[in-house]
């Protein structure tokens, strides 16, 4: 049985420096050549890695006869992310950009800097966890800085809305399905930092305002650069 894998370990180190090169590469590329095609080439093949790793989840959840529909729709957080990247990617909308960039750097991200992974390399598990993770980061970025789609005004407020078209659906799944997704029914068994939040449903409100604060603090930067631009005008 392969370990369990290790917080902050070499392997560990070693993902997140990739994570960070693989970015830059990407959008260095991007800004080189964006008089050409290149970067609409890399944007539809990080959309396609999105989607086919998805995929390669599924099959390896139902060859290992663990697939249940109470645990592998399409309904947790970084599911959704994933969906609107690689829409984005695919059509440089800017409200599926925003989505993207506020839902992995207040979400997903932290499957890559705190990940709870109960094998490590060389399992395929390994690999199908960091490119969803890894891969959302990159992607996300590379929106921003590679496709210079920037976060606009009242892009905090439009997320903060389709965050609870989320939460909706996944409280609406959950209770059809007896599941849990997004949490909406009660903290995970494990523990985890909702622990800190308070009882249901209690938590749930904790959790949508630091969302919301988190949403307006990675607004922040784009927040002077609209503002630098707005008095160019």
């Amino acid at each position: 049985m392969e370990e369990r894998f290790v917080h902050w370990s070499f392997l560990h180190l070693f993902i997140l420096i990739l994570t960070i090169f693989l970015t830059f590469i990407f959008i260095a590329i991007a800004t080189k050549n964006n008089h050409n095609s290149t970067p609409k080439k890399i944007a539809f093949s990080l959309s396609i890695i999105l989607i086919l790793n998805f995929i390669a989840y599924n099959i390896y959840r139902v060859h290992s006869g663990f697939w249940e529909i109470r645990y592998d729709l399409p309904m947790e957080f970084c599911n959704w992310s994933m969906i609107v990247t690689s829409i984005a990617l695919f059509t440089k909308n800017q409200t599926f950009s925003e989505l993207s960039y506020f839902w992995v750097f207040a979400g997903s991200i932290q499957g890559v800097i705190t990940p709870d992974l109960q094998v490590s390399f060389p399992h395929i598990y390994f690999f199908i966890f960091f490119i969803a993770h890894s891969g959302l980061v990159i992607a996300s970025l590379y929106l921003i800085f590679g496709l210079k789609i920037y976060p606009k005004k009242y892009s905090v407020i439009k997320t903060f809305f389709y965050t609870q078209i989320f939460f909706v659906a996944a409280h609406i799944t959950n209770i059809l399905l007896k599941s849990n997704y997004g949490y909406t029914m009660r903290k995970p068994l494990a523990g985890s930092a909702l622990d800190y939040l308070g009882e249901w449903p209690f938590y749930l409100i904790s959790l949508e305002v630091i969302g919301l604060m988190m949403f307006y603090i990675l607004y922040s930067p784009f927040y002077f650069i609209n503002k630098s631009k707005s008095s160019q005008l």
